[in-house]
C-alpha cells in the first residue's frame, strides 16, 4: 500500500512540471498586465493543488503594467551634418530612420536608453552614405533589431562593409523597399513607402527610403536625401505625398525640395537635420525661400538641437520654437581655395563628347555654367555634367551648356 501511495504522489508531480507552452514570461498586448515568474509553471497550477508543500509557494510574481505610449512621437535627433530620426507609435513600436555617421553612436544609443529603448521594430537606413548608416553596424549589435530595411544599392566604402558584417553576424535578413508597399508596425499608424523607383539613378542620394507615416489626421513624409529626380518619380506616379511635417531632402540642399514637390506636399512643418557651420553651405537659400514663401514654419537641428514633434492625431505639437528663416554659413575657405581656377573661354570647357569637366554651380544658384560665364560668382563650385543634372540644375540660358 506504502508503494502505490508513493506511485501516485509522483506521478502527480511529474504531471504538475509537463506544462504544455510554458514561457518565462507572457507578453500579449501593450494593453495587459505582464506576469513574469521565476518558473513558468508556477501560473499554471490549479489554486487547489493537493502539493502544498513544495517550493513553488515561496516564489515571488512581479507584475508591470505596460502602458501603450497614446501618441505619436517623433524625435528628430540631433546629429550634426547628418540624419537620424525616432519614431515612438502609439502603442509602443520603434522606428530608428538612419544612424547618423560613425561617431554619433554615443548620441543615438544614449537618447534610446533614456527611453528605455532595447528593441527597435524596424530600423531603416535610407542609402548607404556614411552620414546615414555610419552607426547602424553598432546599433545592429547592440540592440534587438526585428526588421531591417535597405535599398539594393551598394558602396564599396568600409562603413558600408562593416553595416554587412553586423547583419550577417546578427542573421538578419535585409527587406528591399518596394515603392507602394507599406510596412505593418503598429495597428494605429500607416507606413508607406514612396521611393526609390528606379534601379538606374546615378546619384545615390536618389535611392533613398521615402517614407510617409499617417497617424489619424496627422502625417509626416522622411525624405532622407532624396533628391530632385527622385522627387519627380514620385509625382509621376501621382503618390500622395502630402503631408503636415516633411523633412526636408538632403539637409537643405538647393538639389531636394523643388517647387513641384514642396507644392505637393504642402506641409505645416518642415524639419532640417543640418550641421552648424557645415563646409556644404546646407541649407541653402533657395530651399529656405521655397519654404518661407510657402508659410512653412521651419525647424532645424543646428538651431534647436534635438527636435521633438509629438501628435495626438489631430494636432502636433513641437517642444521647440520655429527657427528664423536665416541661411546656413557659406562654405569654409578651405573649399573655396580647392575650386578650379576660371577658365577664360566657354569653347575650352567642352571637348568632343561633353565629357563631365568644367561645369560649375554657385552657393545660391539653381543653374550650372560653362567656366568664364559673366553669371559665376566667386564661390563658383565645379561640378560633373551629370551631377548637376541628376541634382536638379538646369542650364544657363548665357553660356548655354549642354543639356
Amino acid at each position: 500500500m506504502r508503494k502505490l501511495i508513493l506511485s501516485l504522489l509522483l506521478s502527480l508531480f511529474l504531471m504538475g512540471c509537463i506544462t504544455p507552452n510554458t514561457t518565462q514570461s507572457t507578453i500579449i498586448n501593450a494593453n495587459t498586465n505582464i506576469t513574469r515568474t521565476a518558473a513558468s509553471n508556477v501560473s499554471k497550477q490549479p489554486k487547489n493543488t493537493n502539493v502544498s508543500n513544495t517550493s513553488n509557494s515561496s516564489i515571488k510574481t512581479e507584475k508591470i503594467q505596460i502602458k501603450p505610449l497614446g501618441n505619436l512621437k517623433v524625435s528628430f535627433l540631433d546629429v550634426g551634418q547628418a540624419d537620424s530620426v525616432l519614431v515612438q507609435t502609439p502603442n509602443n513600436k520603434t522606428i530608428l530612420i538612419d544612424t547618423g555617421n560613425n561617431n554619433d553612436y554615443k548620441i543615438i544609443s544614449s537618447y534610446l536608453s533614456n527611453h528605455k529603448i532595447n528593441e527597435i521594430n524596424v530600423l531603416i537606413g535610407t542609402h548607404p552614405h556614411e552620414d546615414h548608416i555610419g552607426s547602424m553596424a553598432s546599433i545592429i549589435k547592440n540592440f534587438k533589431i526585428d526588421s531591417l530595411y535597405m535599398p539594393k544599392i551598394t558602396t564599396t566604402t568600409k562603413i558600408f562593409e562593416n553595416t554587412l558584417k553586423a547583419i550577417k553576424a546578427k542573421n538578419l535578413k535585409i527587406t528591399t523597399p518596394i515603392s507602394g508597399k507599406t510596412i505593418d508596425i503598429d495597428k494605429d499608424i500607416k507606413v508607406e513607402i514612396l521611393a526609390p523607383n528606379s534601379t538606374k539613378y546615378e546619384d545615390l542620394n536618389n535611392y533613398s527610403i521615402v517614407l510617409k507615416l499617417t497617424y489619424k489626421k496627422t502625417s509626416f513624409l522622411f525624405g532622407g536625401d532624396a533628391s530632385a529626380e527622385s522627387e519627380k518619380d514620385m509625382l509621376s506616379k501621382k503618390y500622395d505625398v502630402k503631408a503636415d511635417v516633411l523633412k526636408v531632402g538632403h539637409h537643405g540642399s538647393a538639389s531636394a525640395t523643388t517647387a513641384a514637390f514642396l507644392k505637393a506636399v504642402n506641409p505645416k512643418y518642415a524639419v532640417i537635420s543640418v550641421g552648424k557651420g557645415n563646409d556644404y553651405g546646407h541649407p541653402t537659400k533657395q530651399t529656405l525661400n521655397r519654404l518661407a514663401s510657402s508659410n512653412v514654419l521651419i525647424f532645424r537641428t543646428d538651431f534647436n538641437g534635438t527636435i521633438v514633434a509629438t501628435s495626438d492625431g489631430n494636432t502636433i505639437k513641437f517642444d521647440k520654437k520655429a527657427s528664423p528663416v536665416k541661411a546656413q554659413a557659406p562654405p569654409t575657405k578651405t573649399q573655396i581655395q580647392n575650386v578650379n581656377p576660371i577658365v577664360t573661354s566657354p569653347s575650352i570647357t567642352k571637348n568632343a563628347n561633353n565629357s563631365d569637366i568644367n561645369y560649375y554651380i554657385t552657393r545660391t544658384g539653381a543653374k550650372y555654367h560653362l567656366g568664364g560665364c559673366r553669371y559665376l560668382s566667386k564661390s563658383q563650385i565645379p561640378i560633373k555634367l551629370s551631377e548637376a543634372k541628376s541634382q536638379g540644375y538646369t542650364p544657363c540660358s548665357a553660356c548655354n551648356p549642354p543639356k
